[in-house]
């Protein structure tokens, strides 16, 4: 909201979607269904459409939490007046959490035990999340991550995972972008450039690529450079001192 107001682009920016929705998942993490049940209620007929389980998941969790109050009763009439009816349920799902009131919250049986975890809480809190985000037309992640992903898997090469070939010119051999390009695809050249390690410049019929005796590669200009610098070539990698005329061009074919 800060960052909303203080550029102001109130106008254009959904912020009471986000409000509203961050209050809902905040009751959730307070083990609180009410505001999210009056949400389904009010989204009833564009939750239909999608097909969504969240009203039944809902009452589902406070027929659980009457369970582990041992309130057996309460929870008998509450499924007969709000789960039977309720959006998303199909007759497994209903015999399976019926079946809850034979269990007490501390069993042991993996079929059930998940269903009195209190990460359950936790997962109604994504389930709101995504069929809120997909009622308004939104993305669950945002356009800057996308885009960023998408312009560090065009330049995302195998020696940005090399600890002798990362450049430190490149987005993608440095951290934090190296680890979240890791899980993305390598870019996809159809022609490949030759870049000196030292100047980042094409190495071309302009800049000739020169090779050292130790076998590594750098632009001429680079090496002429360091030349009148220095007096000396030195290989940035392996710190082995050499003569310019030690040099040897190479041609790429």
């Amino acid at each position: 909201m800060q960052v909303v107001t203080s550029s102001g682009i109130e106008d254009i920016v959904d912020t009471d979607l986000f409000i509203s929705g961050r209050e809902i998942e905040g009751s959730l993490g307070a083990h609180n269904t009410a505001p999210c049940l009056q949400w389904c209620h009010e989204n009833k007929s564009r939750l239909k459409k999608t097909k969504s389980t969240l009203e039944f998941n809902l009452h589902t969790q406070n027929f659980i939490e009457l369970i582990r109050t041992r309130d057996y009763m309460g929870a008998i009439s509450y499924a007969q007046k709000h789960m039977v009816e309720s959006e998303g349920m199909t007759k497994e799902k209903l015999q399976e959490t019926m079946a809850l009131l034979a269990f007490r919250p501390s069993t042991q049986c993996s079929k059930y035990m998940g269903l009195f975890s209190e990460e359950r809480w936790q997962e109604l809190v994504l389930e709101f999340r995504s069929s809120n985000y997909e009622l308004h037309h939104l993305n669950a992640e945002s356009l800057l991550s996308t885009v960023l992903q998408s312009g560090l898997s065009a330049i995302k090469t195998h020696q940005c995972y090399s600890a002798t070939e990362k450049s430190g010119d490149c987005p993608v051999c440095n951290e934090p972008l190296n680890t979240l390009a890791t899980p993305l695809p390598f870019s996809h050249c159809t022609q490949s450039r030759l870049i000196c390690r030292i100047s980042g410049e094409i190495m071309n019929e302009h800049n000739s690529p020169m090779m050292l005796p130790n076998g590594n590669v750098y632009g001429e200009h680079a090496l002429k450079e360091m030349m009148a610098v220095e007096g000396i070539v030195t290989c940035p990698r392996t710190k082995d001192k050499f003569w310019l005329d030690q040099a040897l061009k190479v041609y790429v074919m």
